[in-house]
């Protein structure tokens, strides 16, 4: 997830302190979240008490332009296919909930929205392919092996 220009309407001296968010799944696909990886300009504070969200972080003393820049990447999220089919992902930041938007040191928060859809295929795994293959070519040694049998 990231921030683009996420400084751009702010005053010269603005900074941002931190951000949170939440990641909502649907759709005929299936995914298992496996957890989100802060971005290293921030603390990660999304399991602590009072916060547990899909992400969150906080930059101490702050972010400004310079360390922000154009595209300021908050977190990665990590996800496990289960089921193939289109799967949607939604990302909202609830600004009834203080952990929750981009934080600035001045200025409101602003609310984090993002949708996406992916389409989950179905890929052979290849353990499988490899314990097949073996089993086969066990298969035809051993009938090249076995002996033919005369009749007279």
């Amino acid at each position: 997830m990231a921030a683009f220009a996420p400084l751009a309407n702010a005053n010269t001296d603005e900074l941002i302190v931190g951000f949170g968010f939440n990641a909502l799944t649907g759709g005929t696909g299936s995914a298992q979240f496996l957890g989100s990886s802060t971005s290293s300009l921030f603390t990660d504070i999304s399991a602590q008490d009072g916060v547990n969200l899909t992400a969150a972080g906080i930059a101490s003393p702050g972010l400004g332009f310079n360390e922000a820049g154009s595209l300021l990447s908050l977190a990665v999220l990590h996800f496990r296919a289960i089921a193939a089919g289109n799967w949607n992902i939604a990302i909202t930041g609830d600004l009834s909930d203080p952990n929750q938007g981009l934080i600035y040191r001045n200025q409101a928060r602003l609310a984090i929205q993002a949708n996406n859809t992916v389409t989950i295929s179905a890929v052979p795994l290849p353990g499988a392919w490899l314990a097949f293959l073996s089993g086969a070519g066990i298969c035809l040694r051993r009938l090249a092996r076995k002996p033919a049998l005369l009749h007279p």
